[in-house]
């Protein structure tokens, strides 16, 4: 144990050859390359900002035209919904005022097809007395037909 207490331990300081060095990191001056970094940056960020505005004013016309699109679409629905209601009217009083002769044509063409098909039907028909009926059906709306057309 004695050979452990004759141990005596010194720190001493080591010092370096360039005390100016040191002195400049242990002040809060900025060196020169830390300076030029500074300046390097700020006209990064004045760049990056220039960018930003210009990407904004451009978002902004952007969406101002496409807003501007969207308020002429509206207005021409609202003309679209007149037109509509117009047309819709116009086909009121239109089936207000069907003439006869129209009506007549129309029952024309169904007293027609119903004769063709009554014909079709007579001719198929096995049962004589059934034959005779329908075309006694046929002969009635050959009657009706006529009459329409006068």
């Amino acid at each position: 144990m004695d050979s452990e207490d004759n141990k005596v331990h010194k720190l001493e300081t080591v010092q370096t050859t360039d005390d100016a060095a040191e002195e400049a990191v242990q002040s809060d001056e900025p060196t020169a390359s830390m300076v030029e970094a500074n300046r390097d940056m700020s006209k990064v960020a004045i760049i990056v900002s220039l960018l930003v505005g210009v990407l904004l004013i451009i978002f902004f016309f952007g969406m101002n035209r496409n807003i501007a699109g969207l308020t002429d679409e509206v207005k021409s629905l609202g003309l679209l919904r007149d037109d509509v209601s117009s047309l819709d009217n116009r086909m009121v009083d239109m089936e207000k005022g069907i003439p006869v002769q129209i009506k007549k044509m129309i029952a024309h063409d169904m007293v027609n097809e119903m004769a063709m098909k009554a014909a079709y039907l007579g001719n198929t028909m096995d049962d004589e007395l059934m034959r005779n009926k329908m075309q006694a059906v046929l002969n009635t709306l050959k009657e009706v037909r006529a009459g329409l057309e006068e």
